[in-house]
């Protein structure tokens, strides 16, 4: 497949390949390896019962979303935006695409079908570090670590909407699923 092709998936090898040679952090890779996990294993479940969402973009972006993590980190930039626009121009459009999203879905995008993006951004919404938690528990752990060190209340103000809107995308997924959100970590297990 030509490398610039929109549709071009990098394989397993390739992405780590590229975490390597941006050096991300281990505890990032092993970060996103859970994330991948999570998100392979509900797209699966959600093929099942009649989606079509392509598991090969997930596993994808589920490795690569954090690709640009330490940069954003670094320069106080939106390391969603950043992974989209390099893997853009590694030709991987179609993967930035969802990269671009996982921390927050673009608006006006509202469907029934299920798309990629959001089982990345809600995937990742349920790994901390490389734990399998709950959304209430990874909020909690945001809103200590985020908001209460601001003395502004827009950092705590926009994560309860965050929180608000994964918990809306939680109900979307979980309605074509035939078990609850807080038994996701025993299913995989059990799988």
């Amino acid at each position: 497949m030509d490398k610039h092709h929109r549709g071009a998936i990098p394989t397993s090898d390739q992405c780590h390949g590229l975490l390597k040679e941006y050096n991300v952090p281990d505890h990032i890779v092993r970060h996103s390896e859970v994330v991948r996990r999570v998100a392979v294993f509900l797209a699966g479940r959600l093929n099942g019962s009649g989606e079509n969402l392509s598991i090969e973009e997930i596993e994808a972006a589920a490795l690569l979303h954090d690709i640009t993590k330490m940069e954003g980190i670094e320069f106080r930039r939106d390391h969603a935006e950043t992974g989209r626009r390099l893997l853009a121009k590694l030709g991987f459009g179609r993967i930035g695409e969802i990269v671009g999203e996982h921390i927050r879905l673009k608006g006006g995008r509202e469907t029934l079908r299920i798309r990629e993006a959001e089982i990345l951004n809600y995937s990742d919404k349920r790994v901390m570090h490389t734990e399998i938690v709950t959304l209430a528990e990874r909020f909690a752990d945001l809103e200590t670590r985020y908001g209460l060190k601001d003395s502004d209340t827009n950092t705590i103000e926009r994560i309860k909407a965050g929180q608000k809107r994964a918990y809306e995308l939680e109900g979307k997924i979980f309605s074509g699923l035939d078990f609850k959100p807080e038994e996701l970590l025993r299913r995989m297990e059990v799988d």
